[in-house]
C-alpha cells in the first residue's frame, strides 16, 4: 500500500460536488429548472442552488426557457419555495425548517423532489467511507451528499474500512483490523461510542439487515470463507454456506428476506441470493465481465455492481427482468443504456431516490447517475478514499 499521509483537516480533501462531467447518455433527461429571486439569508439561498445542482433530478439552467421556475424566500432556520411553470404560473409551494442554513436547504430540496418526483430526496442523507492516513491505516470519515461538511470519525491509528450504516441512521458499522482479531465495530454517532459487535476470529465483512433485526457476515476459517447471519445482538447463529468456495460483500435485500452475495464456488467471482434462513443459492444471470463483484441491492430490486470488463466498472441488474422480482417503476425503472460509456469504480451503494449510486476508483470517490452514467467527484484529494456507503434519509 503506498504512503499517503492524510490532513487532518477538511483541506487534504477537494469536494467538487458541483462539478459535473458528462460520460454517457441516458434514455431520458432531466427536467429544466430557473433559480429566480430567493430572498432572505444569502448562504441558505446559495446553499439551495448548490443542492438543486448536485440533486441529479433536475438540471439548472439560465435563460428564458425552462421547465420550472423556482422562487421564494429563505432564512438560516426556514424556507418556502414556490415552483411555476415554464411560463411563470405558480404549481405549489413547499416549506422547509432546519438547524442551521445547509440543512434548510437539503430539506426544502428535498420536499420539491418529494412533491415533483415522489422520492424521499437526496439532500438530507450522508456517506461515509474510509480514508487512507498513511502506511496500512485508514479511518473511517463522514460527508454530506455534496462533499462538504467532511467530519472524522475514528482515530484507531490502525486499518478501518468497510464502513456501512445502520439501517435506522444513527449508527455505523467498519472492520477494524487488530494485531489478533478483526472484529466488526458499531460506531454510535448519537452518543459518540463504539462497541464490538461481531468479534469471530477471521471476520471479514458485515451488514445489518434493512430491518435491523439480522447481522450477514463472512467469517475465514482455514481455507474457507463462508457466509453466516446471526441476531443483531447475538443469537441464532447459522452457517449459509459450507463449499471450498470463497465468499464476499454480503448485500440484503430490501425486505430482508435474502442475501446477494460474491462466490467463485464455480471459478470465478459471481453473484449469487441465497435466502437469510438457509437453503441452496441461486447465481443472478445476466451479470457482465469476466468477475462481478461488489453488490448492492436497491429498494426497488435492482443491483448494482461492479463488472471486470478490464477495469472493474458499474454495471445495473434489473431483478424483475432476470429472476422474477418486482420491478422497479416509473422513473427509477430507467437504468443507462449498456452501449453508453462504462464508470470505472468499484463497491457501489444506492442512495435512497433508487437512482444514484456512490462508488470509489483509484482513491476517488464519485456519485453516479444509473439512468445517464454521469458522474460527479465527491471526494478528492491527497488521500486515497474508498468504501463509501450511502445513509437513509436522516432528518
Amino acid at each position: 500500500m503506498r504512503r499517503v499521509m492524510l490532513l487532518l483537516s477538511a483541506l487534504a480533501f477537494l469536494p467538487l460536488a458541483a462539478q459535473v462531467t458528462v460520460t454517457g447518455e441516458g434514455k431520458k433527461g432531466n427536467p429544466t429548472v430557473r433559480i429566480q429571486n430567493i430572498a432572505g439569508n444569502a448562504a441558505t439561498a446559495a446553499k439551495i442552488v448548490s443542492d438543486f445542482r448536485c440533486c441529479g433530478w433536475l438540471d439548472v439552467v439560465r435563460g428564458n426557457t425552462s421547465d420550472y421556475i423556482v422562487s421564494g424566500k429563505a432564512e438560516e432556520n426556514s424556507a418556502a419555495l414556490t415552483v411555476s411553470n415554464g411560463a411563470g404560473v405558480p404549481l405549489y409551494t413547499v416549506t422547509a425548517r432546519g438547524a442551521d442554513a445547509a440543512k434548510t436547504a437539503h430539506a426544502a430540496v428535498d420536499a420539491v423532489l418529494n412533491r415533483e418526483f415522489g422520492i424521499p430526496g437526496i439532500c438530507r442523507t450522508r456517506i461515509v467511507f474510509a480514508a487512507e492516513v498513511g502506511k496500512n491505516k485508514k479511518e473511517i470519515y463522514l460527508c454530506d451528499f455534496d462533499g462538504g461538511n467532511i467530519t472524522k470519525l475514528t482515530n484507531n491509528n490502525t486499518l478501518s474500512i468497510e464502513p456501512s450504516w445502520h439501517p435506522n441512521g444513527r449508527a455505523i458499522l467498519y472492520n477494524q483490523f487488530l494485531v489478533s482479531s478483526t472484529p466488526l465495530v458499531e460506531y454510535d454517532l448519537v452518543n459518540n461510542r463504539s462497541r464490538a459487535l461481531v468479534r469471530q476470529n477471521g471476520l471479514n465483512s458485515g451488514r445489518i439487515s434493512p430491518d435491523g433485526k439480522k447481522i450477514a457476515f463472512v467469517v475465514s476459517v482455514g481455507n474457507q470463507m463462508d457466509l453466516y447471519v446471526r441476531d443483531v445482538e447475538g443469537g441464532n447463529l447459522k452457517r449459509l454456506t459450507g463449499d471450498r468456495a470463497v465468499e464476499a460483500s454480503p448485500a440484503w435485500s430490501p425486505d430482508s428476506r435474502e442475501i446477494c452475495y460474491v462466490s467463485n464456488v464455480n471459478g470465478r467471482p459471481r453473484l449469487y441470493i441465497i435466502s437469510a434462513a438457509g437453503g441452496t443459492p441461486r447465481r443472478v444471470p445476466g451479470v457482465l465481465g469476466s468477475e462481478s463483484v461488489s453488490p448492492a441491492w436497491s429498494k426497488d430490486n435492482k443491483i448494482a455492481y461492479a463488472a471486470r470488463l478490464g477495469a472493474y466498472t458499474l454495471k445495473v441488474l434489473d431483478l424483475s427482468s432476470v429472476m422474477n422480482y418486482a420491478g422497479p417503476k416509473g422513473e427509477s425503472a430507467l437504468i443507462a443504456d449498456s452501449s453508453a460509456p462504462a464508470v470505472e469504480g468499484e463497491s457501489p451503494s444506492w442512495a435512497p431516490d433508487n437512482r444514484h449510486v456512490v462508488l470509489s476508483s483509484r482513491g476517488t470517490i464519485y456519485v453516479v447517475d444509473t439512468r445517464t452514467n454521469k458522474k460527479r467527484v465527491l471526494i478528492s484529494g491527497k488521500s486515497k478514499c474508498n468504501g463509501a456507503n450511502w445513509s437513509p434519509i436522516l432528518y
